[in-house]
């Protein structure tokens, strides 16, 4: 087993880093693919997270949450994009304030039902094994194993569905979409609720591992726009990479110095990043412009 060979630091590295790319999966289409300023996100995985804690003192089932989370956070998804969105999508400002105004609102709903007490998730599967002469937590393994299993199922989806075809096709050119018989209102409350879905199951499965609160998902916004960012608007391989290189610096980073330091280094390197990609592009454009036989 490969993480046998790693140590236990190394494993919180590979930790950080699918907590990373979990959040920002629901971004990648809301933000990446739809291209809406979707400061609403981190409420959406705030919904993920009190569903599974409100599921969890009705019914004793954790589980259960977990599973209904997505499904709360796809119908308020649904109903912010059909209500509001679906007609600012023309409009950058004014979805980026209108998800503002929205990310305000569930806040303080959610503040009024819950209070603004910390709460506790706890998680479904506890304890931890030895591995390599470490204990390793169960449950930040199955972090771990669903954010691999979601990423390979979201790629499948995206390139091989009917949907996904559509979806595509409608984010590359909405217009010719419609002339070909395809729907792009649906295909974009469709993407708009996988996005708010996948948003709330992150919210889920990182309850138990968090004190709740109504400022849980802000601790997530900025980290899922940096990821989506670097690696790339609309490239899932792109956020891949990007959840892993800032995760992993960040998680190492904090075994050096204080938590705050660590974020403010990792704001560093991502403003380098955004910085940096044009020049690549650029370069990238200049290199496959040169005569034939030139130097490189």
């Amino acid at each position: 087993m490969i993480l046998g060979f790693l140590p236990v630091d190394s494993f919180n590295v590979i930790v950080l880093a699918a907590v990373f790319v979990l959040v920002a999966t629901g971004l990648h289409f809301t933000f990446g693919m739809l291209n809406v300023v979707n400061l609403v996100h981190g409420e959406l995985i705030l919904i993920g997270a009190y569903t599974t804690l409100q599921v969890q003192r009705t019914t004793g089932n954790v589980l259960l949450g977990m599973a209904l989370a997505p499904l709360a956070a796809g119908i308020v998804g649904v109903a912010m994009e059909r209500g509001v969105l679906r007609f600012l999508y023309d409009r950058p400002l004014d979805s980026l304030l209108a998800t503002f105004g929205l990310s305000v609102i569930i806040r303080q709903v959610v503040q009024f039902v819950f209070s603004p007490n910390p709460q506790i998730v706890r998680s479904p599967i506890g304890g931890s094994f030895l591995l390599g002469g470490f204990n390793i937590p169960w449950w930040r393994l199955i972090i771990v194993l669903v954010t691999s299993v979601l990423l390979v199922g979201v790629i499948q989806f995206l390139q091989r569905s009917r949907f996904g075809l559509h979806a595509r096709a409608t984010v590359a050119n909405p217009l010719l979409a419609e002339t070909m018989g395809i729907n792009s209102g649906a295909m974009r409350a469709g993407l708009f609720a996988l996005g708010s879905a996948i948003a709330g199951l992150a919210g889920a499965m990182l309850a138990p591992i968090s004190t709740l609160n109504p400022q849980f998902g802000l601790l997530f916004l900025v980290n899922s726009f940096l990821v989506v960012i670097i690696g790339g608007k609309g490239s899932l391989r792109g956020l891949v990479v990007a959840g892993i290189v800032l995760g992993g610096t960040l998680a190492a980073l904090q075994f050096v110095m204080s938590t705050v330091m660590a974020q403010i280094l990792i704001l560093a390197i991502a403003i380098i990043g955004v910085r940096v990609r044009p020049l690549l592009g650029l370069l990238r454009e200049w290199r496959g412009r040169r005569p034939l036989g030139s130097a490189v």
